[in-house]
C-alpha cells in the first residue's frame, strides 16, 4: 500500500504537474554532492586537457553509488515516482549540473520555456507521466541565483507560448525560492524554465529522471559498480532495484497485461507480488541494509 501522506503528494502532482519537498535531503548529503561535482569535473577537465570545467556530469551511481544510490532510492522520490507511474520505474539519468554566473541585467528573466523529453501540447486532460524529473538545487534559489519557475497545471492544459515569448515571464508563473535540502519534481509536461543566475558562486543541482522500464535510458548501467549492485540485488530478488538499474524481468507480463481495468488496481498487486517475491532474502536483505547504513556514515 501507498502511504497517506504519498496519495496526497501523487493527488497534487497530478493536478498541479510538481510537487516541493522541504527538507528532504541533510545539509551534510548537499555538501557531498557538491563534493561530486568538483571530483567529477576535475576529472572530466583531466581527461579532456580542459581548464573549463563542464556544465553537466553524468554515470553519477556509477561513479559515487554511496552517494547516489540513496538518494534515487529515497522513499519521497522513488515512492512518488512509482505512486505516479506504477512500480516500474527505471533510472532515466542522474547528473550535477553546474553553471556561471550571467551579465547583471539577465537578473530575473527566464532561460527558455519549455516541456521536457517525451512532452506533447496537451488537450486538458491529465496522462500518466512517461518521465518524472527532480531537481535539487545545492543553494539557497534566491532571485540571483535563479530559481525554477514553472506554470501550474500546465502539464494538462493547453497553454502555448510563442517562440517570441519563450524567454519572456509568463502571467501565470510561480518562481520557486527552494533551500538546500529541498526537491522539486516535475511532470515531463508541465512547462517550466530556469532562471539567468548573476550570483557570485555556480548555480548547482542534482538532477534526477525516473522513466520506465520500458524506455530508453541515459544512465549507464554496464559499469562495474552498477553490475555490482545488481548482483546484490539478484542475491536479495530485490525487482525494486533490478527494475531502477534497467533489468525488468517483469517486462514483458506487466508491461503487456491487458489494461481492462483501473491500472493501480494492477500496480497494488504488482507491489504485494515483489514483495511475496523477496520474502525469503529477509536475512541477506537485512545484512545488505546494515552494511550500506555503517558504509554511508
Amino acid at each position: 500500500m501507498i502511504e497517506a501522506d504519498l496519495t496526497e503528494t501523487a493527488r497534487e502532482f497530478r493536478e498541479s504537474g510538481y510537487v516541493w519537498l522541504r527538507g528532504v535531503f541533510s545539509a551534510d548529503e548537499i555538501e557531498g554532492f557538491r563534493r561530486l561535482y568538483d571530483e567529477a569535473a576535475a576529472d572530466w577537465m583531466f581527461v579532456h586537457g580542459r581548464e573549463d570545467p563542464p556544465l553537466i556530469v553524468g554515470s553519477l551511481v556509477e561513479r559515487s553509488p554511496r552517494t547516489v544510490l540513496p538518494a534515487v532510492t529515497h522513499p519521497r522520490l522513488l515512492g512518488l515516482a512509482e505512486a505516479v507511474m506504477g512500480p516500474a520505474v527505471q533510472l532515466d539519468s542522474a547528473v550535477l549540473f553546474s553553471a556561471d554566473a550571467e551579465e547583471p541585467e539577465a537578473k530575473g528573466r527566464p532561460v527558455h520555456w519549455h516541456r521536457d523529453r517525451f512532452g506533447y501540447f496537451p488537450t486538458g486532460a491529465y496522462v500518466k507521466p512517461l518521465l518524472v524529473i527532480s531537481f535539487t538545487y545545492l543553494q539557497e534559489m534566491t532571485l540571483e541565483y535563479g530559481p525554477l519557475r514553472v506554470i501550474p497545471g500546465s502539464h494538462r492544459t493547453p497553454v502555448r507560448i510563442p517562440e517570441d515569448r519563450l524567454e519572456e515571464p509568463h502571467e501565470d508563473e510561480l518562481l520557486l525560492h527552494t533551500s538546500p535540502g529541498d526537491v522539486v519534481l516535475i511532470h515531463h509536461n508541465l512547462l517550466h524554465s530556469g532562471t539567468h543566475s548573476v550570483s557570485e558562486g555556480r548555480r548547482q543541482f542534482l538532477g534526477i529522471g525516473y522513466n520506465t522500464s520500458a524506455m530508453r535510458h541515459d544512465e549507464s548501467f554496464t559499469g562495474p559498480n552498477v553490475q555490482a549492485l545488481l548482483k546484490t540485488a539478484r542475491r536479495t530478488r530485490d525487482r525494486r532495484t533490478l527494475r531502477l538499474l534497467g533489468e525488468d524481468e517483469m517486462f514483458n507480463v506487466r508491461q503487456n497485461a491487458g489494461f481492462t481495468t483501473p491500472e493501480q488496481t494492477a500496480w497494488e498487486e504488482w507491489r504485494r507480488a515483489d514483495d511475496e517475491h523477496a520474502a525469503d532474502t529477509t536475512e541477506a536483505r537485512a545484512q545488505v541494509a546494515q552494511a550500506r547504513r555503517r558504509l554511508s556514515q
